[in-house]
């Protein structure tokens, strides 16, 4: 995603890049997108999904009026 440069839909200026830190069993990781509606687990709890389904998620931040817009791209591979 280093080409990939949007503007603000709000104000037009350049954005920056950034990204969600998710925190889980005190490991912090890059939150991801997941196709679908969540299924949650019935015994050990939390909700299903397959790892290699999941899109990092890139965040996008107006430095002038702060907005925010997500991002999930996948790798080119």
């Amino acid at each position: 995603m280093a080409d990939f440069h949007p503007r603000c839909p709000k104000c037009d200026k350049s954005m920056d890049l950034g990204h969600i830190p998710d925190a889980a069993h005190g490991v912090i990781l890059q939150s991801s997108w997941a196709p679908g509606e969540p299924e949650t687990r019935r015994f050990i709890g939390g909700i299903k999904y397959h790892a290699d389904e999941l899109i990092p998620i890139s965040a996008y931040r107006c430095p002038a009026c702060g907005y925010v817009e997500f991002f999930a791209r996948p790798a080119r591979t």
